[in-house]
């Protein structure tokens, strides 16, 4: 039995159908998740930055999160071992993850008539000019699995944050 909103060709959200097509709820909710503890992580990765520049909180925040990294892992090749190979570590999987998120946020997923996630975004390179796009699939337990990755690195984050503020950065 169809639910009001699905008869009169929206979703729940009052979202036409005919905009992102009839996806399960659960993508919805696996990609929210994604976007908001990847705003976490980002978070995380600003206040290392922090840490290691002995700056204020507001510092730096205006700049990428990729920026970020690269400053993060300059910054840690100061400190004493293990410091920089674990944050190294922490911001390998940091980067790793927000590529991800890109490939997935910045993707449209048009409905399958299958069922597969199947989504499409124009190619990053710069030099590309020929409309050529890059294409993301994945599943549910996919996006799971991403989500408890990204969940670790947040987990894993007060014990990279330990090794920044136990280190002498010297004059930076």
């Amino acid at each position: 039995m169809l639910l009001m909103h699905e008869r009169e060709g929206v979703d729940e959200y009052g979202l036409p159908l005919g905009v992102l097509g009839a996806h399960p709820n659960e993508f919805y909710s696996a990609i929210g998740r994604v976007v908001c503890v990847c705003a976490v992580l980002e978070a995380k990765v600003t206040s290392l930055r922090h840490t290691l520049e002995r700056s204020g909180q507001g510092s730096f925040t205006n700049q990428p999160v990729g920026q970020q990294i690269i400053r993060v892992r300059d910054l840690s090749r100061r400190l004493p071992e293990p410091g920089p190979d674990r944050i190294g570590a922490f911001c390998d999987g940091a980067a790793a993850a927000f590529d991800r998120r890109n490939e997935l946020v910045h993707s449209s997923f048009p409905a399958q008539p299958d069922g597969r996630l199947w989504g499409h975004r124009p190619a990053r390179d710069k030099g590309t000019t020929d409309g050529s796009a890059q294409t993301v699939e994945t599943t549910i337990e996919e996006l799971r699995d991403f989500t408890s990755e990204l969940a670790q690195l947040v987990r894993d984050f007060n014990a990279i944050h330990s090794l920044a503020s136990r280190g002498d950065t010297g004059d930076i």
